[in-house]
């Protein structure tokens, strides 16, 4: 009898064993939407064409505007493209060079991009760098207004960004990051007639952006 109840002891035994499960840990993949604020920094350099006169205005302002992106997660590795949009309130203003009477103003209407992401995560934390196509509306104006030119230039600036962040999930569906961006516009030129009566201006403005972001993760 003792050696026919050993194979449904046994049994029992391998029936009755707790199961052991391990958590993966927060899965990053998918696509997320969201809304961010920050500041912004930095210098639009212009250019008298015909003379080489040099003009830089400072910039600074408040930035807010809304962000889409989708990930992808390999093991500890997080691939993603990202896109964004903000309404800028970067301007600045300085004395024209070579026209001390009037004063040359710049303003990045809103700032854009169109990004890839990379980054090693930490189950409920990202190390992200990012970088790609970075698109601006601009406006240049000369006050006050000086006869024989309109006095004002806008254009769509098209040029790059690079930039890291740190993003954290703090549920399955919502996480919250933080992000510094250097963005370099590119450069346009303002015609004859616009901004100088006799030569053409070239623009090329600098921004430097930190910002934190709230995301929806679906």
């Amino acid at each position: 009898m003792a050696v026919a109840t050993l194979p449904a002891m046994a049994a029992d035994l391998v029936i009755d064993a707790p199961g052991y499960y391990t958590d993966p840990g927060f899965d990053w993949s998918g696509f997320y939407a969201g809304l961010s604020a920050g500041y912004g920094s930095g210098n639009a350099r212009s250019v008298s064409d015909g003379t080489g006169i040099v003009t830089d205005v400072p910039l600074n302002g408040g930035l807010l505007g809304v962000t889409l992106g989708a990930n992808a997660q390999f093991d500890g590795f997080v691939l993603g493209a990202e896109g964004d949009v903000m309404w800028s309130g970067v301007s600045g203003t300085a004395v024209c060079v070579g026209t001390p009477a009037f004063n040359c103003n710049a303003n990045v209407d809103w700032l854009g991009s169109i990004r890839a992401r990379a980054g090693v995560t930490m189950d409920n934390v990202l190390l992200f760098a990012t970088g790609g196509l970075a698109i601006a509306g601009g406006t240049g104006t000369v006050t006050p207004p000086a006869a024989g030119i309109t006095n004002t230039y806008s254009d769509t600036y098209v040029g790059w960004t690079l930039g890291a962040g740190v993003e954290v999930a703090v549920t399955e569906s919502v996480s919250v990051k933080a992000e510094y961006g250097y963005y370099d516009l590119g450069s346009r030129t303002a015609p004859v007639g616009t901004l100088a009566s006799a030569q053409t201006v070239t623009s090329n403005p600098v921004v430097h952006v930190v910002k934190a972001g709230l995301n929806f993760h679906f």
